[in-house]
């Protein structure tokens, strides 16, 4: 589990101890941990998400009818028809069985984001939806 903290003007760290009590009361007493402190970097911005949400999301949208602010529920759509997301037993597609591909939390390689990219750009063009290709004009 992953705990966010911050130090404070003293420079000693500011725990939430209410959290980490209540994540670590699921174990037995003594129970042995490892605490790693890692300085938080900075992140990067991805490039493929870039492109996919300013080049190959608004084609897409504009011909399908879908409006600016629905673009979160064309990406969940086009993920759960690639990554094949079934429903649950009352017909719900949970946001925990719903993989993500670009977020904070991913941990889908680089390559893979690439081919669900592809995919997305191919099932585009099987409907003569055009997307130009990153750096094209």
């Amino acid at each position: 589990m992953k705990f966010k903290a911050l130090s404070n003007n003293e420079r000693k760290l500011d725990l939430n101890w209410v959290a980490i009590n209540a994540y670590t009361s699921r174990w037995k007493p003594r129970t042995p941990f490892e605490i790693e402190i890692v300085k938080r970097q900075p992140k990067k911005s991805d490039p493929l998400r870039s492109y996919y949400f300013a080049a190959v999301l608004p084609p897409i949208m504009e011909a399908a009818g879908y409006e600016k602010d629905e673009i979160l529920d064309l990406h969940k759509f086009l993920k759960i028809r690639y990554f094949n997301v079934q429903p649950d037993k009352w017909g719900i597609y949970r946001k925990k069985n719903i993989p993500s591909v670009f977020g904070s939390e991913s941990d889908i390689p680089v390559p893979e984001k690439k081919k669900f990219i592809d995919h997305v750009i191919r099932k585009a063009a099987e409907v003569g939806i055009y997307i130009a290709d990153p750096g094209e004009k």
